[in-house]
């Protein structure tokens, strides 16, 4: 198993949390909802699981304490790839089963399918969030771990490493203005009057090339911009707001959902820009009906760009929907990003948490991986590497 686990938790284990119950019902079949799951008791009977297997013990222990049962025809498929809805489940059966407080509040969750207690557990964890559980969705290495981390409330590690900011993932928005001592090498965009930073260039110039080869009119209509003119913008949108009868202060306010305050913007840094559809010029919502913002927000992500402020995140991000406004991430970012459904904000609140998850693991020796680049998190876990996983980070030493 990949840089997966080293050693046994030792102490009182994940906050006295979880404590395991080894007569508890086995979890109704996580591939095969409809079995019990009762007739695979042990390894034995499992013909995919050698009993040389690493991960053999470690099944067992997991059928026992009826954490996990078997695929149907005496299989437990160990190289299966585990979804959120088997891990909740797993997890929830490893504390005991607890009745959920409250009622079902996801959208995609079934009334009585076989995780919708585990799924109202978890979100009572604070394990999950959201309307939507996901629970068909394969569930990456650092997620698991991650709810690992916060049942054992949170714990600090002794020393988190941090690999610090990368420049492509620089959070700028009204709570985190651009850096004082911030500098930036521009490159002109092909075919524009326009700047963004020389690093991400090649791949805005090669996303527009293609999105006009795809058949559609991008035009960019602003990039990078200096101190002098987001202030500039800004006191224009102060000014509208004003025309309409506002104080000072409250246009000052609306202004802020629009148009950045100065010091706040993305373009100061370089890595945002304006596209529209040269068949629309006006940045309002209806951009988002062109052929131009559709073709960006299906493909932006493989040339490492997102949308940077979708339409459901205005809460988070401080601006309203723009679907014209265009960020740099990188492509690893902006895949993980467009696959979860994540602003910005999000994916770095997850990432810490997995810079934080990934340090506890490390020291407690639940894996030889240090960092988050080393430990991977968003890849996929098989069956066989999670009932290693649970045992490690679970078991009494």
């Amino acid at each position: 198993m990949r840089r997966w686990m080293a050693g046994v938790l030792s102490g009182v284990m994940l906050a006295g949390a979880l404590t395991l119950e080894a007569g508890a019902t086995p979890v109704p079949d996580t591939q095969n909802p409809g079995q019990s799951g009762q007739e695979q008791e042990t390894v034995g009977l499992f013909l995919d699981v050698p009993e040389d297997a690493y991960y053999a013990p470690w099944v067992r222990w997991a059928v026992e304490r009826g954490m996990a049962s078997g695929t149907g025809e005496g299989m437990f498929s160990p190289d299966a790839q585990c979804t959120t809805a088997q891990v909740v489940t797993m997890l929830w059966r490893s504390v005991g089963s607890p009745e959920p407080v409250g009622q079902n509040s996801f959208s995609d969750v079934p009334a009585g399918c076989y995780y919708e207690k585990a799924a109202v557990w978890a979100a009572e964890a604070g394990l999950v969030s959201g309307t939507e559980f996901g629970g068909d969705g394969l569930c990456s290495r650092g997620t698991i771990v991650t709810m690992l981390w916060k049942l054992a409330g949170k714990p600090a590690a002794q020393q988190e490493s941090s690999s610090g900011t990368e420049w492509n993932l620089l959070l700028v928005n009204p709570w985190n203005p651009v850096p004082q001592d911030f500098s930036i090498a521009l490159a002109q965009i092909e075919g524009s009057d326009y700047s963004v930073d020389e690093r991400c260039v090649d791949a805005l110039n090669q996303m527009m090339a293609h999105c006009w080869w795809a058949g559609n009119r991008p035009v960019v209509c602003s990039a990078y911009r200096t101190p002098e003119k987001q202030e500039q913008l800004f006191a224009k949108a102060v000014a509208k707001w004003m025309g309409f009868g506002l104080s000072r202060a409250d246009a000052e306010r609306e202004a802020a959902q629009e148009t950045a305050v100065p010091g706040t913007s993305e373009h100061q840094a370089g890595l945002a820009v304006d596209i529209i559809d040269a068949g629309y010029p006006k940045l309002n919502e209806k951009q988002a009906t062109m052929p131009t913002q559709k073709w960006l927000m299906e493909h932006c992500w493989e040339y490492g760009f997102i949308l940077r402020y979708p339409e459901d995140k205005s809460e988070i991000t401080g601006i309203i929907y723009e679907p014209w406004h265009y960020r740099y991430v990188g492509v690893e970012t902006a895949k993980v990003i467009h696959e979860q459904g994540l602003c910005l904000e999000e994916y770095l609140q997850q990432r810490a948490e997995y810079q934080s998850a990934v340090a506890w693991a490390w020291e407690k020796g639940v894996t030889a991986s240090q960092n988050v680049d080393d430990f991977a998190p968003y890849d996929t876990c098989t069956r066989a590497q999670l009932v290693t996983f649970l045992h490690q980070a679970l078991a009494e030493s």
